[in-house]
């Protein structure tokens, strides 16, 4: 009897270590409804708090699973690219691109989208709605849920619909605009029928359009002919118009990357000029 007792223990023993084991390895993936929608803001970057690291706009993070597609603000240049989410919480996004405009407050962007582009960090949601990023023990990011509506800031899914309108270009592959552009920048107005027009900084274009999954293919550019001081920065923006394409619309941002580069941004025209 004492003998059947001894071995029942120690199944019974062996069966209660194997669930904590089990237990302690078993991940429980953070739901897809619950990270997307955002903007995340950041709260601490590897440690310091954000509203210490950047005087300016703080950086934030959208998830777009719909597309794989994360974006968001690095606290002061737009940032976008692909990124993974296994099952365990291990999160990956090592192409993110960014625009590269000059910054007027001090910031730790670089640190940030450095952060960010870590791979294999591990994700986790609190209960508390903390989203942290973890690369072993140390904690690089830690974001809130913004109370703001993600519509507002970022709309991953471009259409005619929310693109069409007029454009001011604002950057160029991080080129010096004035340089490019000495008199005024180039411009572009999309319409809903697929026509797109505008000034290339001298002379005057006009183009058709295709747009299928946030891939942009512009038709051959008509352009006049006026002799004109400088042609540098209008040739090199129509060059960008012949090849397609990704486009990315957070705000009054409408970028367009080439291989996860960031060729062409415009910045919505309200029209208060």
């Amino acid at each position: 009897m004492k003998h059947f007792l001894k071995s029942a223990t120690f199944f019974v023993t062996i069966l209660t270590l194997a669930f904590v084991i089990q237990s302690c390895n078993s991940v429980k993936p953070i739901e897809k409804a619950q990270l997307e929608g955002g903007p995340w803001v950041l709260k601490t970057l590897k440690g310091e708090p954000a509203q210490t690291a950047f005087s300016g706009e703080l950086p934030n993070i959208n998830f777009d699973f719909s597309k794989n597609l994360l974006s968001g603000s690095g606290g002061c240049n737009r940032y976008t690219g692909g990124f993974t989410l296994s099952e365990k919480n291990i999160f990956s996004a090592p192409q993110l691109a960014s625009t590269m405009m000059a910054c007027m407050h001090a910031n730790k962007e670089s640190e940030f989208l450095a952060a960010l582009s870590t791979p294999n960090l591990v994700v986790s949601l609190s209960k508390e709605g903390q989203l942290t990023f973890s690369e072993g023990k140390n904690v690089l990011l830690e974001f809130e849920k913004s109370q703001k509506t993600a519509t507002s800031e970022v709309t991953n899914i471009v259409n005619v619909d929310n693109i069409s309108g007029k454009w001011t270009l604002s950057s160029i592959e991080g080129e010096d605009m004035a340089v490019l552009f000495p008199d005024k920048p180039a411009s572009m107005e999309i319409t809903t029928d697929g026509k797109v027009f505008g000034n290339a900084g001298c002379n005057t274009y006009r183009s058709t359009f295709t747009l299928e999954e946030n891939t942009i293919k512009f038709g051959p550019a008509m352009s006049t002919k006026m002799a004109c001081p400088s042609l540098k920065g209008e040739s090199l923006f129509l060059s960008k118009l012949s090849t397609p394409l990704q486009a990315a619309l957070t705000g009054d941002k409408l970028t367009f990357l080439s291989e996860g580069k960031v060729v062409l941004e415009f910045t919505k025209d309200t029209g208060d000029k």
